[in-house]
């Protein structure tokens, strides 16, 4: 039956969310002329999404679920105040390269990022690099580059934000943003997130302080100074999802449910800091040298009652991981005639890191890494080369890749383009703790040289746009070929907007099909002074086999083995509400009351009833500006 729902929503498509932009943020602000905006993107050729256009009026929490919502990822979804690994384009979350303003946030020694180091209010904008170009910005990002790019309000006026929100399971979230100028070159910012949640089954519980400040010093429009420090600290406890029992009760009745350890629980703690330089060196404007300092102390206390040590079970203990970086990038712009340019972008990083921990010694592995790009176009056409040589472990490796796209119709109404690209790249890093305890003389690296290409188009057609790319991997090696589909549907008219997006893939870790979209009506009433926006958000999920999911080890592996609900499909309804300056949302969750869990036997969503599915209250609120 819920196949069928999906069906009757794909076909009964008018509209479609557009990439907006005018952000329906509820701050406005004159944009000071001396800011290099340049200093916090990792390209000028990237997509760019802001977050307060899109996604505040459904709601989305963290960044997981933001970028769920886009083609061609996937999240595992452990549930709300978890990891919840992003993944791209059938690849795991240690090949996605997650960015803070441009600088690498992912974690070294597990490899992959976990979201909960970031607040959905910090969020101003994304960046999403091209798939075939996103190994060039980062270590292990051969899937896909994802840059955050965080509110920073430079302006002559004081600024503050408050983000509360109200969900299931005893969740309070509160976030509050702060910006102070001193003078018109001078700022300081401060940010503050409390969030904790009570937990629908047994150790599910979590609780997170995230500290946040900046200090920008921009004494003209060549040369700014930017300085930032983060502090996380979490505890959360590790159920590691349900023991299944083909009873539908037995899974979704908190008093019924048995978890698989009802004891295990994890501690963080995280620092970051970075010193970020821009200066325009040459005469035009767009030719940035860009110079950053950065550091990651990362601390981890883990309690598992269960001693037995196995590759399902991580031992109790503490790891500590220290990284410094620095990284140095110059671009430089040619105008070489009224219709030919091209763009040379050169530098390189440093990357420092310390590893210790209670079950292996101490040790030291540091990376460095030199790339080169040059872009060119021609008219309508553009191309660009782009290499990457990276030394780890002792040993080079050279990466490599080329895309192309080139517009092929333009007027008024039509816009047709065609896009390709490709690249080779020759290692892929992998979890650390596994082999530091277990074989401490292997190393957590694969040589695996690897061939990537894609290609798609895009077509507009008034306020209807598709787009849509076939994607394949080739390895030089005993792994076996793949191959995957991404399409994406915009439509937007004047009272309607909607999403549909859709990807298959061919790797038994993630779904085969999965088809997730947002339909929407909107209005603006009262002479303009309310702006209203109300749908449906749904998601369906055809998955074949049982990934098995490891919270203590930050790991997964496939089961081969049947998935016990192969059609999943969840749907919420969402109605949010600009006034003034407040931004306000109320979701109905999972209005078909639909038993899902796309991570192996992770519950993704609360199944108590209608009442218990008016899940959250959230407000967004601009008390000074």
């Amino acid at each position: 039956m819920k196949i069928y729902i999906l069906i009757i929503f794909i076909f009964s498509i008018r509209t479609a969310l557009p990439q907006s932009k005018k952000p329906d943020t509820t701050y406005t602000f004159v944009p000071d002329s001396i800011k290099i905006k340049e200093s916090v993107y990792l390209s000028d050729k990237s997509e760019k999404f802001r977050y307060d256009s899109l996604y505040i009026w459904s709601d989305k929490r963290n960044l997981s679920e933001i970028m769920d919502e886009r083609a061609g990822y996937f999240v595992y979804d452990f549930g709300l105040g978890a990891r919840n690994d992003i993944n791209y384009n059938s690849k795991f979350s240690r090949e996605t390269g997650i960015y803070r303003d441009g600088i690498q946030i992912n974690d070294f020694f597990y490899q992959g990022f976990d979201i909960q180091n970031l607040s959905v209010n910090e969020i101003e904008s994304i960046e999403e690099i091209s798939n075939s170009s996103s190994f060039f910005y980062g270590i292990n990002s051969f899937a896909k580059s994802i840059n955050i790019v965080t509110k920073d309000v430079f302006n002559t006026k004081a600024f503050s934000q408050l983000r509360y929100s109200q969900d299931r399971e005893g969740s309070l979230f509160a976030d509050f943003y702060f910006s102070q100028p001193v003078s018109r070159k001078f700022n300081i910012q401060l940010g503050v997130t409390k969030h904790s949640l009570d937990g629908r089954f047994k150790n599910s519980a979590f609780n997170v302080w995230r500290g946040r400040s900046r200090i920008n010093y921009f004494p003209s429009d060549k040369f700014n100074l930017k300085l930032n420090f983060y502090l996380n600290n979490w505890d959360r406890q590790l159920n590691d999802g349900l023991a299944y029992k083909a009873d539908k009760d037995s899974l979704s009745d908190p008093d019924l449910a048995e978890v698989v350890h009802d004891g295990t629980n994890e501690n963080i703690e995280n620092y970051y800091f970075d010193l970020t330089s821009s200066a325009r060196l040459f005469n035009n404007k767009r030719s940035v040298t860009k110079f950053k300092f950065y550091g990651i102390n990362s601390l981890r206390y883990l309690d598992n009652p269960d001693t037995v040590f196995t590759l399902k079970n991580f031992p109790s203990g503490y790891y500590h991981s220290i990284q410094y970086g620095a990284e140095l990038m110059q671009n430089i712009v040619f105008k070489h005639n009224k219709n030919t340019g091209s763009e040379l972008s050169f530098g390189g990083n440093l990357y420092f890191n310390s590893f210790d921990g209670n079950l292996f010694k101490k040790y030291h592995d540091n990376y460095y890494s030199a790339r080169i790009k040059y872009d060119f176009k021609y008219k309508n056409l553009f191309a660009s080369i782009f290499a990457r040589d990276d030394y780890i472990k002792d040993k080079n490796y050279i990466n490599y890749g080329a895309e192309t796209d080139v517009k092929i119709y333009h007027d008024k109404n039509w816009d047709i383009s065609a896009n390709a690209g490709l690249n080779q790249t020759g290692y892929l890093m992998i979890n650390e703790s596994y082999f530091k305890i277990v074989s401490p003389d292997v190393q957590s690296l694969i040589e695996i040289p690897k061939q990537y290409y894609e290609a798609g188009g895009k077509i507009r057609f008034k306020g209807v746009n598709l787009s849509g790319y076939v994607f394949g991997f080739s390895y030089d090696s005993v792994y076996d070929s793949q191959y995957g589909v991404n399409i994406n549907l915009n439509v937007d008219s004047k009272y309607f907007l909607g999403n549909v997006s859709g990807s298959y893939s061919q790797d038994p870790l993630f779904p085969e099909f999965y088809v997730k979209g947002d339909l929407a009506f909107k209005d603006v009433l009262f002479r303009g002074k309310l702006k209203l926006k109300t749908g449906f958000n749904f998601k369906y999920y055809k998955i074949n086999y049982i990934t098995k999911q490891y919270q203590t080890w930050y790991s997964w592996s496939n089961s081969y083995q049947p998935f016990p609900l192969t059609d999943q499909f969840i749907a919420d309804f969402y109605l949010g509400a600009k006034i003034g300056k407040a931004n306000i949302n109320i979701t109905v969750a999972n209005i078909l009351n639909s038993l899902v869990y796309n991570a192996y036997i992770f519950p993704l969503d609360d199944r108590g009833g209608f009442m218990n599915a008016i899940s959250r209250f959230t407000i967004v609120w601009d008390f000074i500006n």
